[in-house]
């Protein structure tokens, strides 16, 4: 237990505003600094990487399949055999689909392409949700959905018509099909550079499909389960047919996500390790600065254990008004850093977050209070060792050698 008196001369010699020497004065303003940054950023930093993760799971994993079943000889009565499927308690839904990759190209630009097709009973859950949210619905026949970036890249206006370029068959004649733009929607993911949406009998008519499908999009509880769902599926399914889970198209972009979580905040965790340092170097300042006053502590009465205890608060409460200030600053940081980045990217005229680079246009940030948590118990823990080894060497001043003269 600490004892009041203790803490009375910590709580002083913490919150006096009468410093003679301005050097420790300094170094303790720079320790608590430093403290407020780094638990600040840590707690912006988690945050906005737990955002990336949610937002892989909760968008771009909502608009991308799970897994997709492929099978180039599609039996034209495939709806029956598919049944069975849609009852399984870890399968969601189950849509056919309809896939060309190709160019497109529009008053002299080309870009690449890849066309999804829809049927209008049957539109994945994502991409229905999307639409709905922006007022459109499936193109009909002669019509495509273009998406924003490429809206912009093509500088194409809605009821103008683009030309898609597809590549052959085993003909080997290239395919050019004119298609009028009937809306455009914008998912907020890389799919944005490339993605256009059309109905699924006229995508299957120019891929020539002759089952009318190209394959199946299936979408999961669970996504993590893909593979091992997969192939449950294909045990399930006629021979001949194969799967293509999310591990393959986006796996990369989760174990990028996680490593960079992890890169990054041991990097900032390490502003946080370094401001307990400055705590270390503060004290053992204060140490040195009151020596004098320490030894007339002792005379008077005040024991070792005491002494120790006097700098243990003094470098607790500065860690305390550190840590709290932090945690202070980085809930407010991650309220905000959405609008400032916005703002910055107006006042600049540059994007941060360009889809062609990164896979969503904008700063998501997921505030979780265990890491808050976590991250202020690392932060005290960390200061609190710091505080041990100054308070100890204050407790070993001898009172005969500072009061001799």
């Amino acid at each position: 237990m600490f004892k009041p008196t203790a803490v009375y001369i910590g709580l002083r010699y913490t919150l006096s505003r009468a410093q003679p020497n301005h050097l420790v004065s300094f170094i303790s303003a720079l320790a608590v600094t430093g403290m407020v940054l780094g638990v600040a950023l840590l707690i912006v930093v988690v945050s906005v990487m737990n955002g990336f993760e949610r937002e892989l799971r909760e968008r771009i994993l909502n608009l991308v399949p799970h897994v997709v079943l492929i099978n180039s000889r599609i039996d034209s009565d495939w709806r029956s055999g598919f049944t069975d499927l849609e009852d399984l308690e870890v399968v969601q839904e189950i849509t056919p689909y309809a896939e060309l990759q190709g160019l497109i190209y529009a008053r002299g630009k080309t870009q690449p392409l890849r066309l999804l097709g829809f049927s209008k009973g049957q539109v994945p859950a994502g991409f229905a949700s999307m639409l709905a949210e922006q007022s459109l619905g499936l193109p009909k026949s002669g019509e495509v959905l273009l998406s924003k970036t490429l809206l912009e890249r093509l500088k194409v206006s809605l009821g103008q018509s683009v030309r898609l370029v597809f590549p052959g068959t085993q003909s080997g004649k290239t395919r050019v099909q004119r298609l009028t733009v009937s809306g455009v929607f914008a998912t907020h993911t890389e799919l944005d550079q490339v993605l256009a949406i059309g109905q699924l009998e006229q995508v299957a008519q120019i891929a020539g499909f002759e089952s009318g499908i190209g394959g199946f999009r299936v979408q999961l509880d669970d996504p993590f389960k893909a593979r091992e769902v997969g192939y449950q599926l294909l045990e399930k399914l006629p021979y001949g047919y194969g799967f293509r889970d999310w591990f393959q198209t986006h796996g990369n972009l989760y174990q990028a996500i996680q490593l960079s979580r992890n890169m990054v905040g041991l990097l900032i965790f390490m502003i946080v390790a370094i401001a307990a340092f400055n705590v270390v170097s503060m004290l053992m300042m204060s140490v040195i600065d009151k020596r004098r006053d320490i030894a007339v502590l002792q005379t008077l009465g005040l024991s070792g254990r005491s002494i120790v205890q006097v700098f243990l608060v003094q470098g607790g409460v500065i860690g305390a008004l550190g840590i709290a200030t932090g945690v202070l600053l980085g809930v407010v940081g991650c309220l905000w850093v959405g609008e400032l980045i916005g703002w910055v990217e107006q006042l600049s005229g540059r994007v941060f977050l360009d889809t062609a680079v990164y896979p969503i246009d904008y700063v998501p940030v997921d505030l979780r209070a265990g890491d808050v948590l976590v991250i202020a118990a690392v932060a005290a823990l960390l200061n609190g060792m710091a505080t041990v080894y100054p308070a100890i060497r204050a407790s070993r001043v001898a009172p005969a050698t500072e009061l001799r003269y």
